[in-house]
């Protein structure tokens, strides 16, 4: 039984850009990998892109493509991989995707919030010289002195022990030890 006459290529859409035939060529050059019988040359890859792209842009993945040009094959074998894929990509070309018309988008008339108030500079509470910062909510210390107090809390909570710079680690080990009643030839 003799394979009905693939219809003639049509001419390239204009949206198709040099990238998507490239793309195109490349899902082409690739079904040799998968199926030898498919192996194009670089010529007739390109003749088959403008079809491919076709596909593309109607929403088909790489994946999809691949699957419509991979499946059922002749019994006899694929004679002719380019009359093959040339007729597959015509005969089995999906609908063009029905988009309903848009409706126009009303125009934004959302009310414009106002900026929050910049709240007034006020003195903090912490150490050091007499400082002025703008709190964020009802704070009364600066974040540098909220930090300094919120260490200070934590080297408490922790037991961890003041040491003045230069101090020797043999000295430290031993007042560690004295701190937690460990005698003093004990490892810790």
């Amino acid at each position: 039984m003799a394979e009905p006459q693939p219809p003639a290529p049509s001419c390239a859409p204009p949206s198709s850009s040099p990238a998507q035939l490239a793309r195109a060529e490349q899902i082409l050059l690739s079904l040799r990998h998968t199926r030898r019988e498919l192996h194009l040359g670089v010529r007739e890859a390109r003749a088959l892109a403008v079809e491919v792209v076709k596909w593309l842009e109607r929403g088909l993945g790489e994946a999809d493509l691949r699957q419509a040009l991979l499946a059922e094959r002749p019994e006899g074998g694929v004679r002719s991989a380019v009359g093959f894929l040339r007729y597959r990509l015509a005969q089995k070309c999906p609908e063009p995707p029905q988009t309903p018309p848009t409706p126009p988008a009303p125009p934004i008339t959302a009310p414009v919030a106002e900026p929050p108030p910049v709240r007034e500079l006020i003195t903090c509470d912490g150490y050091g010289d007499e400082h002025l910062f703008r709190p964020l909510g009802d704070e009364t210390s600066c974040p540098e002195c909220r930090r300094a107090t919120a260490y200070e809390n934590w080297l408490q909570d922790t037991d961890t022990h003041h040491f003045p710079e230069g101090t020797p680690w043999r000295e430290r080990f031993a007042t560690v030890r004295a701190a937690e009643g460990l005698p003093p030839g004990s490892l810790v």
